[in-house]
């Protein structure tokens, strides 16, 4: 460790943080106001897929939108970061969707009416903060 306590991360470092939740954050802007959309999430080709319901408030904000993804991840005496930015696009290939519903899920509503969504990556960065001193904070 150098004496930053931030170390960037590189690009297959930013991925393995990604590979270690099943939960995310999508940032989209919803009219002139920034909107954050957790998701539960798969990886499968270095692509990010994540369900929605047909009609829900994400997939009206996110599809065909730039968005940014965020993944955390605490570790010990490190937290990593990962934030991709791309475009959402509806997953509508029937053998696509085949294959993602065969794929490990964690689902919150499983008998909801759901579309898959795609986040084609643009930008893949990533950092890891060194948690130098882990004493609460208190009031002196």
């Amino acid at each position: 460790m150098s004496d930053n306590p931030i170390d960037r991360l590189t690009a297959d470092e930013a991925w393995d943080v990604v590979r270690t939740s099943q939960l995310g954050r999508i940032a989209a802007l919803h009219g002139n106001a920034p909107e954050i959309h957790p998701v539960t999430y798969v990886v499968h080709d270095e692509h990010i897929y994540f369900r929605t319901g047909t009609s829900s408030r994400l997939l009206l904000n996110t599809e065909n939108q730039l968005v940014a993804f965020e993944v955390s991840w605490q570790m010990m005496q490190h937290i990593s970061s990962t934030v991709i930015r791309g475009a959402v696009v509806v997953v509508s290939e029937i053998e696509k969707v085949a294959e993602l519903d065969s794929m490990p899920y964690l689902d919150f509503a499983p008998q909801q009416e759901y579309v898959w969504m795609r986040i084609a990556p643009n930008e893949v960065r990533g950092r890891r903060l060194h948690v130098i001193d882990n004493t609460p904070w208190r009031e002196k």
